[in-house]
């Protein structure tokens, strides 16, 4: 996640300091997402250093002065173009688990069943977790919580439909070969006809 464009979407409220920021994050996104202060701290910074932000000097009696951050015209067309921007929600392609069952199929130490087992025992305990948090949550003050949730869900159930697709079809899949790749020519390239004749 964009620690980035978070502070900025938070500035753009309203000022806030890095105390503000910090406590704000974390009510307002819900979400298991821990951002210590020191990377608040040093991403403020950073776009300080971008112009996306600026701040204010807070002065106090009874307590250090504080630095109030605000939002500048060029973080706000930053912002956007964020917010604009879609997102690929964490699907690639050939991720590890779809790596590690491939290498099984053309021999490893353990089978392609147990690669199988290890992964739906993994994602039935995440989904007990999500489950859990998603009874626990209430709708009616936590709704973007509660949707997030049941993306999360939503998925965990879908990846366990995949383990179940490639449990059935494994008579199959253990008939997979791997393409060779071309041999490589060793020793020293033969040197062209014209280049041995001595001039």
């Amino acid at each position: 996640m964009s620690v980035k464009h978070t502070l900025l979407a938070l500035l753009y409220q309203h000022p806030m300091h890095g105390y503000e920021l910090g406590k704000q994050l974390h009510t307002m996104v819900n979400a298991e997402w821990d951002v210590k202060p020191g990377q608040i701290a040093s991403t403020l910074a950073r776009l300080k250093d971008a112009n996306l932000v600026d701040y204010e000097i807070e002065e106090s009696d009874d307590a250090p002065d504080r630095k109030v951050y605000f939002i500048t015209d060029e973080g706000k067309r930053e912002l956007e173009g964020w917010y604009l921007t879609p997102e690929v929600r964490e699907y690639q392609l050939g991720d590890a688990f779809y790596i590690k069952l491939v290498l099984s199929l053309v021999g490893a130490p353990v089978s392609a069943e147990q690669v199988l087992m290890a992964q739906r025992r993994e994602l039935y305990q995440q989904l007990h977790y999500v489950t859990t948090l998603l009874r626990q949550a209430d709708p009616r003050k936590q709704l973007p919580w509660v949707l997030l949730l049941e993306s999360a869900t939503m998925h965990l159930e879908a990846d366990l439909r995949w383990i179940e697709m490639c449990e059935a079809r494994l008579p199959d899949l253990k008939h997979y070969s791997p393409p060779q790749p071309a041999p490589k020519t060793r020793g020293r390239p033969r040197r062209k006809a014209a280049e041995t004749v001595e001039s």
